[in-house]
């Protein structure tokens, strides 16, 4: 199932994923170091850039997601991909109420609540990740078959 969001039959989709995977994987790590004090206030500013920095970079992950998301065919793969859709969104909104916390209290306490926020958002981040995985590697969705077969692979 080629990918609708695709530059020179490569898809976006995965390549625009890592940015949110990577920065949100990244600021419950930098919570824990400036938590439980193994690290200064810049762990916990760099948490706050991370989830800043998921929250932009996922929209365009969202938007090749939503067009990959209608060429997903088979009724397992569609599930699959409802769950993977409905987990993102979660996770998107959680990331989004760690940030809104973080952003009120920024230049003054640190709360517990933005730090659980992002624990729980990573691990069910995590989770979609696999999902992803997936609906890429089991069926085959973003895969161009017939670029694979012209190349011999």
């Amino acid at each position: 199932m080629k990918s609708r969001a695709a530059i020179a039959g490569h898809p976006l989709h995965p390549i625009f994923v890592t940015i949110p995977i990577g920065l949100w994987s990244f600021a419950p790590l930098c919570d824990l170091i400036y938590l439980f004090g193994w690290g200064d206030a810049a762990w916990k500013a760099t948490a706050f850039y991370c989830i800043g920095g998921g929250l932009v970079g996922a929209v365009p992950a969202i938007i090749t997601g939503l067009l990959d998301y209608t060429i997903v065919q088979g009724e397992k793969a569609q599930l699959i991909a409802k769950f993977h859709l409905a987990l993102n969104t979660v996770v998107s909104l959680i990331f989004f109420a760690s940030f809104c916390l973080r952003y009120s209290e920024f230049k003054t306490t640190f709360g517990l609540l933005p730090v659980i926020l992002s624990c729980g958002g990573a691990l069910v981040l995590g989770l979609s990740g696999w999902l992803g995985g997936e609906l890429v590697s089991r069926f085959g969705v973003s895969v161009d078959r017939q670029t694979q077969q012209e190349s011999g692979n």
